[in-house]
């Protein structure tokens, strides 16, 4: 039986749909709860993948190289990705820098290295996680992965503090960047359904 003849079935409720070709943009609804089934891509299928891989690679030189540089009257600070984590620690503010660090960093990451688990081929997968507990995985840490937040308020610190000092983009501030919208890309190319239990999984999409 091919792949269009394989029936659909919803997750929540339990019901037989029949595989149709979706346009990009278009969504198939389950018919008797009305819970997303598939959407039409607006990329091919190994998408998903390639952004989540991509974003992995952007996350090195978005840790390692310089993020900003800060300096006035020919005195120059360089900082890192996480150098504002140990100053937040450093004045006292240990609960916001262990926040900044879990959700502007381990998280997104740990994201985008379940994400390429899940979607990974089978055959070319090798790990011991079930790929529904990879899901439950993925879904959680997508609740707390925020680094576009954290490049917003860099954006708005920038803007008050750039009549004070002078400020210079680094390296490391765009290859964030470029890994934030990696996830956010990878994250458009898979499903969110919702179970019984109220637990949210994420999973590959259907293929049309």
């Amino acid at each position: 039986m091919s792949a269009e003849d394989d029936p659909l079935i919803c997750a929540v409720c339990g019901q037989h749909h029949q595989r149709v070709h979706l346009k990009p943009g278009e969504k198939a609804e389950c018919l008797r709860c009305d819970t997303v089934l598939a959407r039409g891509r607006w990329m091919g299928p190994e998408a998903p993948l390639v952004f989540a891989v991509t974003g992995i690679i952007l996350a090195v030189p978005a840790c390692l190289l310089p993020f900003i540089t800060a300096g006035k009257l020919g005195d120059k600070r360089v900082s890192l990705l996480f150098t504002g984590v140990g100053a937040l620690w450093d004045n006292g503010m240990r609960t916001l820098s262990m926040l900044v660090l879990f959700m502007g960093g381990i998280v997104p990451i740990g994201l985008l290295v379940t994400l390429v688990l899940l979607l990974a081929p089978p055959p070319s997968r090798r790990c011991v996680l079930d790929p529904r507990e990879l899901a439950r995985v993925a879904a959680w840490l997508e609740r707390w992965a925020i680094p576009e937040v954290q490049v917003l308020a860099i954006l708005v610190a920038l803007l008050k503090l750039g009549s004070l000092v002078d400020v210079e983009l680094g390296p490391g501030f765009w290859c964030y960047c470029a890994m934030t919208l990696s996830l956010i890309f990878a994250l458009c190319g898979v499903e969110k359904q919702r179970l019984p239990d109220g637990q949210a999984i994420l999973t590959p999409e259907h293929p049309k």
